[in-house]
């Protein structure tokens, strides 16, 4: 049986008077890539900020510590400074205590592995693709050293043809390191592709959760058949 590594209930997240995730409970276990996927104004991202303190929350959150889950927000060059360069950038992340010498070869190691090449580290974000700069974000994150990869809408704001390789590393860096992931996406064509499970959000509650094979192929929430359907492709 695969060991648990995160474990929420009861998650409510209030804005003062705007109540975004109502009673939220899920499970994320080692090495699970899992979807929480819905609209726009569904809960999701208020999901992810509260897990990593982002954002006021009531409930239950087990499993991890304080920087054991990491987040890649949706634009990554709105959370890149962009008066630093990117081996600045990825070095944020690093843990307190490393010399300079052993930073710049753990900047070095954490831009290979998301498949930048060493002349990055000297450049600006505004030198480089939106997809190149989504990796710099995941490799930003690593150097935490995380459990959990918290990603959210990581490749909305991509071309649809840099999109499958940004999916395509997660997947390796799950496989290569182990990593969970907890992938927050309003495209269920996405999902599909890189996640284990899928926690379908509506009006900041989950309204079913399985598999990928049981929500796509049986979907039991007129919720969720809603939104197959508003993706012919999936059919």
């Amino acid at each position: 049986m695969t060991e648990r590594l995160l474990e929420v209930r009861g998650l409510d997240v209030r804005y003062g008077r705007l109540h975004a995730v109502r009673d939220v409970s899920f499970e994320v276990a080692e090495g699970e890539i899992l979807g929480l996927v819905g609209e726009s104004g569904s809960g999701k991202s208020s999901v992810a900020r509260a897990l990593t303190g982002l954002a006021p929350r009531t409930g239950t959150v087990a499993g991890l510590g304080p920087r054991e889950a990491q987040l890649v927000f949706q634009d990554p060059y709105a959370s890149l400074d962009p008066r630093m360069t990117i081996a600045r950038s990825v070095a944020e992340g690093l843990p307190r205590g490393l010399g300079r010498a052993a930073r710049r070869e753990e900047v070095a190691r954490l831009l290979d592995l998301v498949r930048l090449g060493s002349e990055t580290a000297g450049r600006y974000p505004r030198e480089l693709s939106g997809g190149q700069r989504q990796r710099v974000a995941i490799a930003r994150a690593l150097g935490a050293r995380p459990r959990l990869l918290i990603a959210d809408e990581v490749t909305s704001a991509l071309d649809v043809s840099v999109q499958g390789a940004i999916l395509n590393l997660i997947r390796e860096l799950r496989a290569g390191l182990g990593l969970s992931v907890l992938f927050v996406s309003h495209d269920l064509a996405v999902v599909r592709y890189v996640c284990d499970r899928i926690a379908v959000m509506r009006e900041g509650r989950i309204v079913e959760c399985g598999t990928v094979g049981q929500v796509i192929e049986h979907p039991s929430h007129e919720y969720t058949k809603a939104l197959l359907e508003a993706v012919p492709r999936l059919q």
